[in-house]
């Protein structure tokens, strides 16, 4: 897919959350999006089961309430991203910035975060606990 084709989808996924009714959700199933600038993208509640992410720059992006399990993250960028409530289950986000990334309530559940860069207090609120 190339950056006028997840343009386009983008737009008609922000028409969806807008109107509920108009427009068309995202799902990106097992599509290969590597390398796409994809900073300050709405990609609330948006399918992205299985997509190959990999070096993709999601910086800003809201992906609150998506579906990313099983995707590969692998060197994204997802600096300051909204990840809240995001369904990360078994994603390869090895070596992925995640600084100033909101994790709440993100299920992450045999994700692979080896050599990412997380904020200590994100990676708290990841595994669900508080600082002292």
């Amino acid at each position: 897919m190339d950056q006028n084709e997840i343009n386009e989808i983008l737009s008609r996924h922000e028409e969806w959350l807008r109107s509920n009714a108009a427009g068309e959700r995202a799902v990106l199933v097992d599509v290969d999006l590597r390398g796409l600038d994809l900073r300050a993208a709405d990609l609330r509640n948006a399918d992205l089961r299985g997509a190959v992410l990999s070096d993709a720059d999601l910086s800003s992006a809201n992906l609150s309430g998506a579906n990313l399990s099983q995707a590969n993250l692998f060197g994204a960028s997802l600096q300051s991203a909204l990840l809240h409530e995001a369904d990360l289950s078994e994603a390869d986000l090895r070596r992925t910035n995640l600084s100033g990334a909101d994790l709440r309530h993100v299920e992450a559940w045999r994700a692979n975060f080896k050599g990412s860069r997380i904020d200590p207090g994100e990676l708290h609120a990841l595994i669900g606990c508080e600082m002292p």
